[in-house]
């Protein structure tokens, strides 16, 4: 059983299209079979980019060149990711109705009822999030524990918020997210290379 799992997303909850809202929402999954090997990797690119040590990896924030880089690095790290990616504009209006908690923790749970079990046996599972039992944790944890026993886990894994910048796993899982979207709207492709670490699933709206 592996230490942490990490969750973030990219898009919001919004469907006014015309007004902002995104129209698509991914949700990121990571964890890593060696964890310091990973924290130790991206310390390294970050003296190699005389960026602080402090510096978060976060994809809308940074620039191409960080993340050119970035993705350069990750194949040879250790980690193993999935993310679900949903088009909301295919969805019914009875997830336009849902609050907050609700709509992540659905399709949370929809990413973990797919997710390779190296990815949900996990003894922590840590959300991004400024809070550690916000209501939008909770929602979360609610959805994922009752996905997460129907798949046999016994012990499910703890779950708490916390802030991306203190942990590198939940930086990974952001710069993925923010790199599928980035695809999907015509952009770079960032994640060409990562195909033995990564899993994409698409949600199948039913209306």
């Amino acid at each position: 059983m592996r230490t942490y799992s990490f969750v973030d997303w990219s898009g919001d909850t919004g469907f006014k299209f015309t007004l902002g809202s995104s129209s698509h929402l991914v949700t990121s999954l990571v964890s890593s079979a060696d964890y310091g090997m990973l924290r130790q990797g991206l310390i390294k690119l970050r003296t190699q980019l005389k960026l602080p040590h402090t510096f978060e990896f976060h994809f809308t924030r940074n620039s191409k060149m960080i993340r050119t880089a970035f993705f350069a690095v990750l194949p040879h790290l250790s980690w193993d990711g999935a993310m679900l990616i949903v088009d909301k504009r295919q969805l019914s209006v009875d997830f336009a109705r849902m609050r907050e908690p609700t709509f992540y923790g659905f399709f949370l749970g929809q990413l973990l009822a797919q997710a390779p079990p190296c990815l949900i046996k996990s003894r922590h599972l840590l959300i991004d999030s400024r809070e550690k039992h916000s209501s939008l944790v909770r929602g979360m944890r609610i959805a994922a524990s009752s996905i997460l026993l129907a798949r046999g886990v016994r012990r499910t894994p703890k779950m708490r918020g916390e802030p991306a910048h203190r942990w590198d796993g939940l930086q990974v899982a952001d710069m993925l997210a923010g790199a599928l979207v980035r695809q999907v709207y015509g952009g770079t492709n960032y994640l060409r290379g990562l195909e033995t670490h990564l899993q994409v699933y698409h949600y199948k709206a039913i209306k």
